[in-house]
């Protein structure tokens, strides 16, 4: 979950596209062989990036705001010319492959934002407009990576290119910060049966208002769906893949046959849904759905409280706590991790909470049950190392790592400077 939550915080510097300028009205910004840039695109870029090195932007002064701005509108030029390179090369990124990776951001945002509905507001777009927006991006770094492989993958360094690269850094490469060797066991409340039976009734009465023609599935998804970024299209999502939904919905969904067809009432973590086929589409389908969520009380969170309590309890008295992460933690990388979330420098961990606790511990202690917005976790501190100052003696590999990315990264300036040289480039002023 941490890894996932630190790898969104990256692809949002990457590759979001904001800034904001009073100054600036929309027009062109840049010509990039026949495609334009505009002002809009550098000011969203740039606003993007604000936001997610988490620096306010009221704090950042006119000198630092034009800096960024260039720094934009650098980025953006350098993906064109990118992109008209790999059309001559003939780059081709799979269909699923592009899907697949815009999934994985969308969930990436997920985790940070917490719902869908937060996701929206950042962006102010609907989810659908927000695939759309995204679609491109997406493509376009995966372009960007895959020439990256093909022409700098292989790029190595030797002995004396390290110590080289030692001699000329050394007085500005930082210390390895104090590091932290967590686990955690996380559990979401959960709604009671009660709840879920009384939400199950009530979406049956829908369907079947429904299913006798009193009332239409997208006038219903309007009237009553908690989703309601899907509810103002009569519950429609657009034409999706497999792997794009959770699994319960997608499971149903893809079984459903005929054009029309509304499904059994499918429960997932959002709450309780009825589907409807709009279309398919070779591999791909078009769904629409009305959801009821089912709001949690605070018997819930005492419940998912005290069985953390309880589990604590248990492996103070010597059970395990990765057998105990794996029968009860609701992280859904847990079967692979055991609960384990590796090392991270203390100062770099995202959830707040995390950090506080981790800061608490000594090494094997067990937190108290805490709450973030994913839930309830216990912590286990399985190590912590002391800041660590990086030599040749004892951190070679570290600083051969960092030798080959300062090389590749001058390799890459090179080649996108021929580029520059190559295809028509006009920055507006």
């Amino acid at each position: 979950m941490l890894k996932r939550l630190f790898k969104c915080i990256l692809i949002l510097f990457m590759f979001t596209l904001p800034l904001h300028s009073q100054q600036l009205v929309d027009g062109i910004a840049a010509i990039v062989g026949q495609e334009i840039i505009l002002f809009s695109d550098v000011q969203q870029l740039t606003m993007e990036m604000i936001r997610s090195s988490g620096v306010n932007p009221s704090s950042i002064n006119q000198e630092q705001f034009i800096n960024l701005q260039n720094q934009a509108l650098r980025e953006l030029i350098n993906m064109e010319i990118i992109l008209l390179q790999a059309e001559e090369d003939s780059i081709f990124i799979r269909e699923r492959d592009i899907q697949s990776s815009l999934d994985e951001q969308l969930g990436q945002y997920l985790d940070v934002l917490g719902s869908e509905e937060q996701i929206e507001q950042v962006f102010g777009l609907s989810m659908r407009k927000i695939r759309e927006y995204l679609y491109t991006r997406v493509k376009s770094s995966l372009i960007v990576q895959q020439i990256q492989t093909e022409r700098f993958g292989n790029i190595k360094v030797s002995r004396p290119e390290v110590l080289e690269f030692y001699e000329e850094n050394k007085d500005s490469i930082p210390e390895i910060p104090e590091r932290v060797n967590i686990s955690h066991i996380l559990i979401i409340p959960q709604p009671s049966g009660e709840k879920k039976e009384q939400k199950k009734a009530e979406l049956l009465e829908i369907k079947e208002r429904i299913l006798s023609g009193e009332t239409g599935f997208s006038e219903a998804a309007r009237t009553y769906s908690a989703d309601r970024s899907s509810a103002v299209n009569g519950g429609e999502l657009g034409f999706s893949p497999k792997g794009t939904f959770v699994p319960e919905f997608e499971r149903v969904a893809f079984s459903l046959e005929k054009e029309g067809d509304i499904s059994d009432i499918v429960e997932t973590q959002f709450g309780v849904h009825i589907i409807k086929l709009i279309e398919r589409r070779g591999e791909l389908i078009n769904v629409a759905h009305i959801l009821l969520d089912i709001t949690k009380d605070e018997t819930d969170f005492s419940d998912a409280f005290n069985m953390l309590s309880t589990l604590r309890d248990s492996i103070i008295n010597s059970a395990d706590f990765s057998d105990l992460a794996l029968r009860y933690s609701d992280d859904p990388d847990v079967k692979a991790n055991k609960g384990s979330l590796g090392e991270f420098p203390l100062n770099t961990l995202q959830i707040e909470e995390f950090k506080a606790v981790a800061d608490t511990l000594n090494i094997g202690d067990v937190s108290t049950p805490f709450q973030t917005t994913y839930g309830f976790h216990i912590l286990k501190l399985n190590n912590r190392k002391p800041p660590e100052t990086l030599t040749l003696k004892t951190h070679y590999n570290i600083i051969e790592n960092m030798a080959a990315s300062s090389k590749k990264q001058k390799e890459w300036n090179r080649w996108i400077d021929k580029l520059y040289e190559k295809f028509y480039v006009e920055i507006k002023r």
